[in-house]
């Protein structure tokens, strides 16, 4: 066994006369491995190579970088080259937690790669290739750190020089260098969800996870409703985390989107949608709503439904909807397409007669958000973080099956899912679709008088709100 493996071995050195070939080396490391002890990260992913190395050699160029310090460790990403006004690069990073670093961006030939070390020796060197004798009196000037990020026979480096006069320290960031994709990371049909808007009414723990969800998936715009506001309990089941407690959920799902899709656009409504608020700033919610391609409802409350459904038909805009039942014992899951399945008002009127027809209503809940009291002293179960993310997972799927496919690949339009035993579930993971049979007609109503008695009906129920009120 010694001598065929040293025989493969010279074989493929040497596969036949007069040629040599490298063996690889059985000694492979990850990324992860080549960086665990290097707390300053310079990202570099495949996409910003290939632009990088598209503009030419020794010219001087302005260079951003982005930068954020998390769990111990800098993480730089090139965001931006400019020549004077002229963007020559953008990697499209618009972060806006991350610090923004200006500095040089230089290629220079790989002969010169040895020439690289991080010291200030390197600024001499890149004004002598480039013939930029001003660069050294820039740096000398500069009152801020400023990054070098060099392209060097393929390789990058960042190097960065902080503020002062004189010879310093230079801080030399390790690249990690991010391999092209083995494959697609989402299938092809999601390309259209770039152009796609979702409103998400009701920002909790249900419709947080189903923002984030959207955003990774690639939808490009939300429309955010929600008048509460992050706290500490609700972190047991947000999709949100210390981070955000304080603010209005609205703010705080927009920065969580932003951190998953930096390029979506997000239009936020503070408001309780049903609740007392001005007649003006409901009105602009609803038109607001009626304007995306989807109408999500995570709020599980009649009112709010009654108002997205009824934009949802007068719009001719698909409506999905979830609920988690008390104690996290299941939901229900619904998708509501114009001219395809009943108009909101009755599908909802059908999915009640369903549970009549079963014998039973589906679980009401206690004060406690997602508890349910059981008969003979059992103790109070609630809903878990679990419980709400399948739930919302749910959701997701069936706002991106509306989004990109013309024929859907749910049989049906109302799901009740179980999760654990009770109600009419016998097991977890036991489903009941709810079939929905086409009634009434999407669109917007036909009496022409109509539009003037619902702007009434809103100034009824919605008082306009006091000065310095909500809006």
């Amino acid at each position: 066994m010694l001598i065929e493996s040293a025989h493969r071995l010279l074989a493929g050195e040497a596969p036949t006369p007069g040629t040599a070939a490298e063996v690889a080396s059985a000694h492979r490391t990850t990324i992860g491995q080549s960086v665990r002890k290097q707390t300053l990260r310079f990202i570099v992913s495949s996409a910003a190579k290939s632009g990088l190395m598209a503009l030419p050699q020794y010219q001087v160029l302005d260079v951003e970088v982005v930068e954020h310090f998390v769990a111990g460790y800098w993480l730089a990403f090139p965001r931006r080259v400019m020549d004077g006004d002229a963007v020559r690069w953008d990697a499209s990073l618009e972060l806006p937690t991350y610090r923004v670093r200006k500095g040089l961006f230089v290629r220079i030939d790989a002969s010169f790669l040895s020439k690289i070390k991080p010291d200030y020796g390197l600024l001499r060197t890149i004004a002598e290739l480039s013939q930029r004798e001003d660069l050294v009196a820039r740096v000398d000037k500069s009152d801020a750190e400023m990054p070098f990020v060099i392209e060097c026979g393929g390789t990058f480096r960042l190097l960065s020089i902080p503020a002062g006069s004189g010879t310093r320290t230079v801080f030399d960031y390790r690249t990690v260098a991010v391999p092209p994709s083995s494959g697609a990371r989402l299938p092809p049909e999601y390309a259209r969800l770039s152009a796609a808007s979702v409103a998400i009414v009701g920002c909790g723990s249900v419709g947080s996870k189903v923002a984030a969800s959207l955003a990774r998936s690639g939808v490009g715009r939300f429309v955010l409703v929600d008048g509460d506001l992050m706290l500490a309990d609700n972190v047991v089941r947000n999709d949100l985390d210390w981070r955000s407690v304080g603010l209005s959920k609205p703010d705080a799902v927009e920065d969580r989107i932003g951190q998953i899709r930096p390029s979506a656009a997000v239009e936020k409504r503070r408001l309780d949608l049903g609740g007392q608020e001005s007649s003006d700033a409901t009105d602009a919610a609803l038109v607001a709503i009626g304007g995306c391609d989807v109408i999500v409802d995570a709020t599980a409350d009649p009112q709010v439904f009654n108002l997205c459904g009824a934009v949802a038909k007068s719009e001719r805009r698909t409506l999905v909807w979830g609920e988690v039942f008390a104690g996290g014992i299941g939901g229900l899951v619904a998708r509501l397409r114009p001219g395809v399945e009943p108009v909101p008002h009755a599908a909802r009127r059908q999915i009640l007669a369903w549970c009549a027809e079963h014998g039973v209503l589906p679980p009401a809940g206690t004060a406690e958000q997602y508890g349910l009291s059981l008969p003979g002293g059992v103790p109070l179960i609630v809903a878990d973080d679990a419980d709400v993310t399948v739930m919302a997972a749910h959701v997701s799927r069936l706002v991106v099956d509306a989004l990109t496919r013309d024929e859907s690949l749910f049989p049906q339009a109302a799901y009740a899912v179980g999760l654990k035993p009770g109600w009419i579930f016998g097991a977890p993971f036991e489903t009941w679709p709810i079939d929905l049979k086409p009634e009434g007609e999407w669109g917007p109503p036909t009496d022409e008088n109509i539009a003037d008695e619902l702007n009434a009906m809103v100034r009824e129920f919605f008082p306009a709100a006091p000065e310095g009120g909500s809006s």
